[in-house]
């Protein structure tokens, strides 16, 4: 009885509460360096490329990077509610193509310009709405259902104009996108504009809470109440007429209408806000942190610029951009 007792006695029983603190204590630190990862990355380049070129850190080229970025924000900021969402929208690139070539048309055939906007944005929200019905109410896998209408926007730019580029578009037209107000041009304002309605509309209204919701567990949300299916498409009409808004501004900037022009868009806005910190799964993200994953990326392609690296080398420099970007999403998955 004695020696029992004093085993009992001797053997060390094991304190479950003290491993509460300890994992506490271990997250702080992860989501401190997620928030502070890429806002950190890009204060690091500009200080890179500050040291390497005197022309970097210039007011002038500052705006340069704003303007270099404009149009991939815009696109980036219909992105994100797709994604928050839980899709993907393949499209979206091709959509600023088909939007552009079709203001553009419409501005040479009847004269009016404002006229060629509006049936721009109508462009744009049309393929939004396409793929919202096809994703969200014919249950069509968002990433087959983008990619063929992607594909259908694109072929259609092509077709409605040979192949070749529509130029000699009214002045009025392009001041829409060039006028300068206190040293910045319009495009820039537009994005900027954009990034803080749709982050007003995303954080502090019913409809943002939705799309998180929607995004993070389609069946729960589904089961509380909410119309996921509504959700989706607004979700899909959002990133259309996003896509619409850069093909107008795009085509005045440029004074032209490039049926090739946005290809490369859909790959820089995902990886943007991915980038920035939305998961690819749904359910989390921000516009703050698109708006930095842009600008990373702008900063990027303008520092490779200024330091007049080969156009074959910037694409690996930008390639490597998005692997980080993917690896950012794994990281932030095994937290």
């Amino acid at each position: 009885m004695t020696g029992t007792h004093m085993l009992r006695k001797e053997t060390p029983v094991p304190e479950p509460i003290a491993a509460k603190p300890n994992g506490r204590r271990l997250r702080r630190p992860t989501l401190a360096l997620d928030a502070l990862f890429v806002p950190g990355l890009i204060v690091a380049l500009m200080i890179a490329l500050t040291i390497a070129s005197p022309y970097f850190l210039t007011s002038r080229n500052l705006g340069q990077v704003l303007l270099q970025g404009a149009v991939l924000g815009i696109v980036a900021v219909g992105a994100t509610f797709v994604i928050i969402g839980g899709d993907l929208d393949l499209s979206i690139g091709y959509n600023v193509a088909l939007s552009g070539i079709v203001t553009a048309l419409t501005i040479s055939h009847s004269g009016n310009w404002p006229l060629g906007v509006l049936v721009g944005l109508a462009c744009g929200v049309v393929v939004g709405l396409v793929n919202g019905l096809l994703a969200a109410v014919l249950n069509v896998p968002a990433f087959v259902a983008t990619l063929g209408t992607g594909t259908v926007a694109g072929g259609l730019a092509l077709y409605f104009t040979n192949g070749s580029t529509i130029s000699g578009l009214p002045s009025g037209f392009a001041a829409l996108a060039t006028t300068n107000f206190l040293g910045i041009q319009t495009l820039v304002w537009f994005m900027l504009g954009l990034f803080v309605l749709a982050g007003i509309l995303l954080h502090a209204t019913n409809f943002g809470i939705r799309v998180f919701a929607s995004g993070g567990n389609r069946e729960a949300a589904f089961l509380a109440g909410l119309a996921v299916a509504r959700i989706r498409l607004a979700n899909f009409v959002i990133a259309g007429f996003c896509g619409g808004l850069a093909g107008v501004l795009l085509t005045a900037r440029v004074q032209a209408g490039q049926p090739s022009v946005g290809a490369s868009l859909t790959l820089y806005a995902t990886a943007a806000v991915i980038l920035g910190g939305c998961s690819i799964l749904g359910g989390t993200g921000s516009m703050l942190r698109a708006f930095l994953g842009v600008l990373l990326i702008a900063v990027v392609q303008n520092g490779l610029n200024v330091l007049g690296i080969d156009y074959s080398l910037q694409q690996v420099a930008v390639g490597g951009v998005f692997v980080l970007a993917a690896c950012s999403e794994v990281f932030r998955r095994r937290r």
